[in-house]
């Protein structure tokens, strides 16, 4: 598994070989999942922001 992130103005987006399974606006705090397979209880990646 090759997990990607890229911040693009106000929206961090998450892929997951090549596909997007997670966007977050960072200014709102709102976020969506477009892949729930990618985020169960085997997955061991955690997303963190960095400052």
């Amino acid at each position: 598994m090759m997990f990607k992130e890229k911040t693009k103005d106000n929206e961090l987006y998450v892929y997951l070989n090549g596909k997007l399974i997670y966007k977050k606006w960072l200014n709102s705090g709102e976020s969506k999942v477009f892949d729930v397979m990618a985020y169960d209880k085997y997955t061991l990646k955690t997303i963190k922001e960095t400052e």
